[in-house]
């Protein structure tokens, strides 16, 4: 007979979770258990029977403690349970045990009346440890129990331990400290210029020891938002990180000496990439609303976020020299968050007077574009596209290629290379009847007379249609490149400036017979890459 194994509640409030042979099982919250805790993660237990042994190895992930027989489990250490063990999935609640069937020899069925006996507990939360519940009178209502039940899911919710998380090899750090508590709201800070500062008075700090504590009221305020039940986070950008001008191992020591200082339990997310977690794109706050919050809505009008970087222009108050970008409040406006200075919310000022910057592209204002038909000639000619890298050249010219059912083909120099292969291929193409299209930034004169040079020794017209997309546009398109992984040659800044100190505008003096402005044109793949798109992207 083939051994079974099988995890059994002692309330029989379900049926028992089969855990077949070598095989990770995940329990937690769910239809299947009936768990509908929030302090109870969905993924709180890992287990996987060897129905061979007799044996079940168990895996706490959920952030709060899982009991074995009545004692805290550890997070992401491996227990090996036998037959007859008891498992309560969250410490204290949901008690289970592991049963095989049949048993291995010389063991015995557990007897005992547990079913009662947690029923009991279940009717008297009184006698549940660490919990804290006012004592009730025989007529208590409905609410007073709802509200009870309540204040012992929050202190379920504490994390038992200091813990540390990296994710995606290393493009996001998570810290959570002891105590720390899921919640419906959210008070997020950003670190550096904000809960902290540097000893040295230098912009960057020498090294992990030079910070102390920004403004004297900064543990107050964070001891007073933690009582009254928000969860506490820190949510930074730290680039020095991912190119290894800082180790991981000594920012987690200065991450955990600073959430030691302010003494308030913290959950800390730090962005080193310059992916989707970076700010002021979302990555952090939403890896924390969908993984790290044990699955509570967060009431995002109820949360705020609070930093430095907020676009404030030089002399925004004596001295005071211009904020380094406007990336926090970029982030809390792609989020819908309320947006607070620390000047301003650790120490009451008013912001009312203060000059804020704003982003040179906003994306949400950007409205589809109809193509523009009188971009196909009737005559054979070479089409010179004019426009900075990301200002939708590449797009433009396949549109153009398939309106004209492949009458125009681009010649790109992002795929040959050089301008001397470009025009070799261009001379070919127009030989065989073709248009071309001249996928390239053609930012000065000198690059785009190489095509009206070849328009006239090849007998044919030249016009130009310039790209409206401005840098900042451009940046913009880049970004939401790299973010959507999407197959580019890779722009970096220093050829957006080199761009926009070569151009000049065309004219038709240079040998064009027509020189066509045209708009950018958004277009996606689906929704989630328009969200993506329509958020700041950029920090400046």
């Amino acid at each position: 007979m083939v051994r079974q194994c099988f995890l059994r509640c002692l309330l029989d409030s379900h049926a028992p979770v089969k855990l077949p042979h070598n095989v990770e099982i995940l329990v937690g919250r769910s239809k299947i258990t009936k768990i509908k805790d929030q302090s109870c993660s969905r993924h709180q237990l890992s287990l996987k029977a060897d129905c061979d042994e007799c044996v079940v190895e168990v895996k706490q992930l959920g952030i709060n403690p899982s009991g074995l027989d009545g004692f805290a489990m550890k997070k992401d250490a491996t227990y090996k349970l036998g037959h007859g063990t008891k498992i309560e999935i969250l410490l204290n609640f949901y008690s289970h045990v592991i049963e095989f069937d049949p048993p291995p020899e010389g063991s015995d069925t557990p007897k005992v009346n547990t079913k009662r006996k947690l029923e009991e507990e279940e009717e008297s939360p009184r006698k549940r440890k660490n919990l804290k519940v006012e004592e009730e009178s025989s007529d208590t209502s409905n609410s007073t129990k709802k509200s009870e039940k309540t204040t012992m899911n929050q202190d379920m919710s504490e994390a038992a331990e200091n813990i540390w998380e990296e994710i995606d090899k290393g493009e996001l750090y998570i810290f959570t400290s002891k105590g720390v508590k899921s919640s419906s709201k959210i008070a997020a800070f950003d670190m550096d210029g904000t809960l902290i500062k540097t000893k040295s008075g230098k912009v960057h700090p020498v090294d992990t020891n030079d910070w102390q504590i920004a403004f004297p009221p900064v543990s107050q305020k964070l001891k007073d938002l933690f009582a009254k039940g928000y969860k506490v986070i820190i949510l930074s950008n730290q680039a020095p990180i991912g190119n290894g001008r800082v180790k991981i191992e000594d920012f987690k020591k200065k991450i955990e000496n600073i959430v030691a200082k302010i003494d308030v339990p913290i959950q800390a997310f730090i962005a080193t990439g310059k992916g989707f977690y970076r700010k002021p794109t979302t990555g952090m706050w939403d890896y924390l609303v969908e993984k790290k919050n044990d699955g509570l809505e967060v009431e995002m009008d109820k949360c705020f976020y609070c930093g430095d970087a907020a676009g404030r222009v030089a002399n925004w108050a004596p001295g005071k020299k211009k904020d380094h970008s406007m990336a926090d409040k970029l982030m809390a406006e792609n989020l819908g968050l309320k947006f607070y200075t620390p000047e301003q919310y650790f120490l009451g000022h008013s912001i009312a007077n203060v000059p804020f910057s704003n982003p040179e592209f906003v994306s949400k204002h950007l409205a589809p574009e109809p193509f523009n038909d009188n971009l196909i000639g009737k005559e054979k000619e070479i089409l010179v596209l004019v426009g900075f890298p990301g200002s939708g050249k590449s797009f433009l010219a396949k549109q153009i290629e398939k309106k004209s059912q492949h009458k125009y083909v681009a010649v790109c120099r992002d795929i040959l290379g050089t301008w001397q292969k470009c025009a070799a291929e261009a001379k070919k193409l127009l030989q065989q009847g073709k248009s071309v299209i001249v996928d390239s930034t053609n930012p000065d004169i000198e690059s785009r007379g190489r095509w009206t040079a070849l328009a006239k020794e090849m007998g044919v017209q030249c016009r130009c249609a310039r790209m409206a997309t401005s840098k900042a546009h451009a940046q913009h398109n880049n970004k939401f490149r790299e973010l959507m992984k999407i197959k580019h040659v890779p722009v970096n800044d220093i050829v957006f400036h080199s761009y926009k100190n070569k151009y000049t505008d065309p004219t038709p003096s240079e040998g064009f017979k027509e020189i066509i402005v045209v708009n950018f044109n958004p277009c996606f793949e689906d929704k989630e890459a328009e969200k993506v798109y329509r958020m700041h992207l950029l920090e400046k």
